[in-house]
């Protein structure tokens, strides 16, 4: 590339002697005083005065304004004039460098204004509001920051587009509807189901004694992803703000502990407690067996006696007697013939 072509792709309009010398990876001083003295004969650069010299022979200035030429936007009028008057026009033709910035996504709701306005009426989803204007399901996510920019300067409401947001999809199972569910949401995979195929071919929704609405498997991190439940409850449940509850249950190790507080904090305004009867129940069942190892080594903390006092514990010692020694108890232990005795 063309010293005068960097220059003028440089994205700020002073550079230092030392960033022009980088640039134009000129090492001999000599000969880059005279690359400096064309350009500032040329009108590419000139020096800027107050930021004095650098002090060698010939002295350069320490500090350069780079001139670069005035776009000649003209080419633009005729494209704004034929934007929708519901577009910004005057003001576009007041800044027709605004108008360049925004030209791709401006004349896509030109376009969509003048030929499909009333499919603003019903909402879409996200992306197929996206492809619906721009021809690409992507282009609202790419763009977003630089489209609220122009529904501002066009005094349109962020709202204009009248486009829905798609919650994060879990594996669930309904078992009944009611005006206040209960929604049990498990960690692992294995267990969702067993519950699932247990509650689907015996008609049962009542384990260990709590009537149990819907089950929900968390995929992991999945379910403590900023308002991933919030988000679910709204639209799925088509419930805002408290629903009914949200029941947890996870592998008693310290990632699981963590994995319910990070669910907790992720989705304030819900109600998620653990199950306190399937963890004592894990607990029950782990007596005389010999725990396997747990698979998580980065020996991070985990609110044990928070967490033991809300399964009814006054003390850690339920939970520090094996998890201190780097053990766990996987949910896994709750397996199916277990699930069959308590769900009735």
């Amino acid at each position: 590339m063309k010293p005068v072509q960097k220059l003028l792709e440089y994205d700020r309009t002073i550079i230092t002697e030392i960033e022009l010398q980088q640039m134009l990876a000129e090492t001999d001083y000599l000969a880059f005083c005279r690359i400096i003295e064309k350009l500032v004969d040329n009108g590419i650069v000139a020096p800027v005065k107050t930021a004095g010299i650098n002090g060698k022979l010939p002295p350069l200035a320490n500090k350069y304004r780079i001139i670069k030429p005035r776009e000649d936007y003209s080419g633009y009028y005729k494209f704004i004039r034929r934007l929708n008057p519901r577009l910004n026009i005057s003001g576009y033709l007041k800044r027709p460098e605004l108008y360049k910035k925004h030209q791709i996504i401006v004349e896509g709701l030109s376009g969509y204004l003048w030929y499909t306005a009333e499919l603003l009426v019903e909402p879409m989803s996200r992306k197929e509001r996206s492809f619906s204007i721009w021809g690409s399901e992507k282009f609202l996510d790419d763009h977003f920051t630089l489209i609220r920019e122009v529904l501002r300067f066009n005094n349109l409401r962020e709202d204009f587009l009248n486009f829905y947001n798609t919650p994060e999809p879990f594996f669930e199972y309904v078992h009944s509807r009611s005006g206040q569910m209960t929604v049990l949401a498990l960690e692992n995979k294995d267990t969702w189901f067993t519950f699932r195929k247990l509650m689907l071919d015996t008609g049962k929704n009542v384990i260990a004694g709590t009537p149990v609405d819907m089950l929900l498997y968390g995929e992991g991190n999945k379910i403590s992803k900023p308002g991933a439940l919030e988000e679910f409850n709204a639209t799925m449940l088509g419930k805002r703000g408290p629903s009914g509850r949200f029941l947890y249950f996870g592998d008693l190790d310290p990632e699981g502990i963590r994995l319910f507080f990070r669910t907790r904090e992720a989705n304030p305004s819900l109600d998620i407690r653990p199950f306190i009867s399937l963890y004592q129940l894990m607990l029950q069942l782990a007596k005389g067996r010999e725990l396997p190892e747990s698979p998580d080594k980065r020996g991070v903390k985990a609110p044990l006696a928070e967490f033991a006092f809300m399964l009814g514990f006054d003390k850690a010692d339920a939970l520090t007697a094996f998890l201190e020694k780097g053990l766990y108890i996987p949910q896994e232990i709750v397996n199916y013939q277990v699930v069959s005795e308590i769900l009735s």
